[in-house]
């Protein structure tokens, strides 16, 4: 074990810098926001590799050295810069990444997806302002005022900033494959998680995985007029609304066949810090957004949070038959939807593709034609948040934001974690991020609370401290 020594740094010097210049950092996350980087099938390839440059030229800016874009055939880009200038210091790998979630409904929207707006409610609104635009400057602005203000780092840093995690990572074992030396570090802090709620700094430990799958049911060559053939002729889309409603039960939990076979159960101790956080059903719903009288779903002999963190959960992503604009009296000839579901300890995700596939393919209404494809396979990840390094990122927290740090799973999926941390020796993996309940990742009116990104940018800097003297 190596406890290294390095130079002295006046914090109170660094975060005069970073409250300084914050409005400069927030021009930077509006630039970046401002670049359409969908990493999704069907947008342009061209705006992820333009977000890859604008995200290298950010990185440049704040000092970072040997900065460029990493690739890999067939992959959008990754951006890549480091910092090795501190003999004896530990390193950190840190993550984000650049690409983001299609819009949704530009209708939705109180304003363009791709044009930062700021409100009088102190957000940043727009597409990938929260996810991770804001995560990946959260390094830029603390690496920036150390090194403007000190010409060095207490830690050695390795910045890697993902262009497809958006959708997967599907290509992390080719990429990991051709730059693994360059990735060795002692810590990784990911920041693309978020805080229990707004104003409290959280550590994620936990995060759950995802399967997908695609399925077509069609029951014809063409569309028939509903008057002369409805009746005698199945209509696929009441045949593919029969398949999907039988994916559940009627208390919400997954009706699959062996699915919740190796499902691990909590221990006590965790039970028990999972039920010390706070709860409020009432604020659950206002932030979600739930319509009045919408009963929770779910297994009712696990909290919320258990239900959210720690069970796995089907939801239909996408389904797709006739717009209602335009539509005519028609049996229409095909419907298609997207099923996902999220995966946990210690569930494995390739079997729980098959099984997915399997029950969609199973026993078709009317005989009409199914046809199924997997879309693939992500696994879960969990730690145990206990030792020197998560000890002193709960510092770097509590000093940031001037709360003590909760400790937290996450309903979402990370496909960097888990091989990353496991290709590092178990290097421990601090999450940690900016997005809070009503922020809507992934959905229209995305935002960003300005004063906890501020805030985690102060905890970035109390934390490179933190882990330059931490073990290892």
């Amino acid at each position: 074990m190596v406890t290294p020594t390095t130079g002295d740094y006046d914090l109170k010097k660094v975060l005069s810098y970073i409250e300084t210049n914050k409005n400069r950092y927030r021009e930077i996350l509006e630039q970046l926001v401002r670049i359409p980087s969908v990493s999704a099938e069907g947008y342009p390839v061209e705006e992820v590799l333009r977000s890859a440059e604008a995200t290298c030229n950010a990185m440049r800016g704040a000092g970072l050295q040997n900065v460029k874009m990493l690739t890999v055939p067939g992959v959008h880009p990754y951006a890549y810069g480091e910092w090795l200038g501190t003999k004896g210091a530990p390193t950190v790998l840190l993550y984000g990444h650049h690409d983001v979630q299609p819009p949704g409904r530009d209708e939705k929207w109180l304003s363009p997806a791709f044009e930062p707006t700021l409100r009088r409610d102190g957000r940043l609104y727009g597409r990938g302002s929260v996810d991770d635009k804001a995560g990946v400057m959260v390094h830029i602005a603390a690496i920036d005022a150390y090194l403007q203000t000190h010409g060095s780092l207490p830690v050695n840093v390795k910045f890697l900033v993902e262009g497809e995690e958006e959708i997967g990572s599907e290509h992390l074992g080719a990429f990991l494959r051709k730059y693994r030396k360059m990735m060795k570090a002692d810590f990784i802090v990911l920041t693309d998680t978020g805080n229990l709620e707004t104003g409290l700094p959280s550590l994620t430990y936990q995060l759950r995985g995802i399967v997908a799958a695609e399925i077509e049911v069609r029951s014809l060559d063409h569309p028939l007029h509903s008057g002369m053939w409805g009746g005698p002729v199945p209509d696929p889309v009441i045949a593919i609304s029969k398949i999907l409603g039988g994916l559940l039960k009627e208390d919400g939990t997954i009706d699959i066949p062996g699915f919740y076979k190796n499902v691990r159960k909590l221990t006590a101790r965790e039970r028990a810090r999972l039920r010390t956080l706070p709860f409020n059903e009432k604020s659950f719903r206002t932030d979600g957004g739930l319509v009045t009288g919408l009963k929770l779903n779910g297994e009712k002999q696990y909290t919320v949070y258990e239900r959210l963190w720690t069970r796995p959960a089907l939801t239909v992503i996408a389904l797709e038959a006739s717009p209602i604009r335009g539509s005519s009296n028609q049996i229409v000839d095909s419907a298609r939807a997207r099923v996902s579901v999220r995966i946990v300890p210690n569930q494995d995700a390739d079997k729980m593709l098959n099984l997915l596939v399997r029950r969609l393919a199973a026993n078709p209404p009317w005989g009409v034609q199914v046809t199924v494809k997997p879309l693939g396979a992500v696994p879960w990840w969990t730690t145990n948040p206990e030792g020197p390094a998560f000890e002193a990122a709960a510092r770097a927290l509590q000093k940031g934001y001037g709360r003590k740090a909760v400790f937290i799973g996450a309903g979402g999926t990370i496909g960097f974690v888990e091989p990353f941390a496991r290709e590092l020796g178990g290097a421990p993996a601090l999450l940690l991020g900016v997005e809070d309940p009503i922020c809507n990742a992934h959905s229209e009116n995305e935002s960003l609370c300005l004063d906890d990104w501020y805030k985690g940018m102060k905890s970035a800097v109390y934390l490179y401290e933190e882990l330059s003297r931490c073990p290892r």
